[in-house]
């Protein structure tokens, strides 16, 4: 797979989705069981925290590259220690900007910039999922019920 490139659009206002997003207990809580730790600042750190094997770990982590409150959000993106003895050599940029489409919301998502041999280019499309479940955590309040 080469660079990974998705719209979305969410009946819900772009504030909304941004808040699901980025803000500590919503939808990565609610779907990885990770929470967001971040102060958002261009060159700070972003993680991904939550339980693995019963304790806390770091899923995935990078630098803020961009950030402008409900609009864009841009970060590098290496996994956590726990799943790649080589994670600072893998790394990847995420670019999600949001934009208002009338009464909803237009999530555009890229994940690209992969650094070579990074297993993690050919998992990219597990962001259908990932987005398809904010969509559905958005407009109802709920995860898709996957068995």
């Amino acid at each position: 797979m080469k660079d990974f490139y998705t719209e979305i659009y969410i009946e819900a206002p772009t504030e909304e989705v941004w808040n699901a997003f980025v803000l500590p207990n919503q939808f990565f809580m609610a779907f990885y069981g990770a929470n967001i730790k971040s102060s958002f600042k261009i060159g700070d750190r972003i993680e991904y925290v939550g339980e693995y094997e019963g304790k806390e770990t770091v899923h995935i982590y990078g630098e803020i590259l961009e950030y402008d409150e409900n609009k864009i959000l841009s970060y590098t993106d290496h996994p956590g220690p726990t799943y790649n003895e080589k994670h600072a050599e893998l790394v990847s940029r995420i670019r999600v900007t949001f934009e208002p489409f009338g009464k909803i919301t237009k999530l555009t998502l890229t994940n690209d910039q992969f650094s070579e041999n990074n297993p993690m280019r050919e998992k990219a499309d597990q962001w259908y999922l990932i987005l398809s479940n904010l969509k559905t955590y958005v407009e109802k309040g709920n995860l898709m019920k996957i068995e």
